[in-house]
């Protein structure tokens, strides 16, 4: 029985070594699988933005509206604040908004902007203008999709470098202006997209209040535009200083089919594109490349009725210079 006993304890030993054995091997090697993951972990790209944005420099009259608060109040120079935010200032008020150590957005003076990120892209940033006037300050090398900058009738997106937007409105019609001082933004529109207004381009875009009428103007610099016309290859116009581009719209009278009518209008004064088509319906287009006309001898295509033809001409704004 004691031989028993001792061949019992021996088999316990050595079943309590090898479990040993077996741990301490086990311990040794979980640093080296966890090891590459936290190197994993640590070259993850970092986010571009911060979480909050800081409003920095405030100057004069300046208020924001935090949106847990719902009203506003006066800034704190150096405190953050969440995405959803709204700013605005007053005669002579002026801030900064910091995204990050390398971004930042200036609000002049009169102005209130919204500051948020856009929907299902929790890491870029937008600034919607509201009214007013500011300027970006963005890295050349910002990847696309990053950043953007709203109005109600147009938007700035894929921007980097540095840029100069305002957002005026009047009885008839709101004013937006895109300049790009260094690096580039994509502006999209109703009916036209400018894939890339580079350093020292500006364009105007005025649009009538019941958003019926439409005219861009280059003030500086060429770029190109496209033109939807009602098939799949738009038409892609090279603007030049004070060349025009003139989009009317209106709803069928039957069946509230949008018809959109378009001219586009050469630094000379000569009517260049003409062009009309109704949204969805390929087969109801006109169009022509103009030889040589000017705006006024040039007719709209057919589609476009008469009071829409003439919408602009009583009423349309100058458009205002930017100081």
């Amino acid at each position: 029985m004691m031989d028993q006993a001792g061949v019992l304890k021996a088999s316990i030993c050595l079943m309590a070594v090898s479990v040993a054995f077996t741990v301490g091997a086990q311990e040794n090697v979980v640093p080296a699988a966890v090891e590459p993951a936290a190197a994993a972990t640590a070259e993850q790209p970092a986010k571009p933005f911060d979480p909050l944005v800081r409003l920095m420099n405030v100057r004069g009259p300046c208020e924001v509206k935090n949106p847990d608060v719902g009203q506003f109040a006066p800034v704190q120079d150096g405190k953050a604040y969440p995405l959803g935010t709204t700013v605005r200032t007053g005669p002579g008020g002026t801030a900064f908004i910091l995204f990050s150590t390398q971004e930042s957005v200036q609000v002049l003076e009169s102005s209130e902007v919204v500051v948020s990120a856009p929907e299902g892209a929790a890491d870029a940033r937008q600034v919607t203008l509201v009214s007013g006037r500011i300027k970006t300050s963005l890295r050349d090398t910002l990847p696309e999709g990053c950043f953007a900058v709203l109005s109600p009738n147009a938007s700035c997106k894929n921007m980097s470098g540095r840029g100069d937007f305002s957002l005026k409105a009047d009885t008839t019609a709101e004013t937006f202006q895109a300049a790009t001082i260094t690096g580039s933004a994509r502006v999209e529109g109703p009916h036209y997209v400018i894939p890339a207004l580079r350093a020292a381009n500006t364009v105007h875009i005025q649009t009538a209040l019941d958003r019926s009428f439409s005219r861009l103007t280059s003030a500086s610099g060429d770029f190109a535009i496209l033109l939807e016309n009602g098939t799949e290859t738009p038409v892609n116009y090279g603007m030049s200083p004070k060349a025009v581009v003139k989009i009317w719209r209106e709803n069928a009278p039957v069946g509230g089919r949008p018809i959109i009518a378009t001219l586009v209008v050469s630094p000379t004064g000569m009517a260049r594109h003409r062009f009309a088509y109704a949204v969805g319906r390929p087969t109801l287009a006109t169009g022509e490349l103009i030889a040589a006309q000017t705006a006024e001898e040039a007719d709209l295509p057919v589609l476009l009725t008469k009071p829409a033809e003439q919408a602009d001409k009583p009423a349309e704004p100058q458009v205002p210079e930017t100081p």
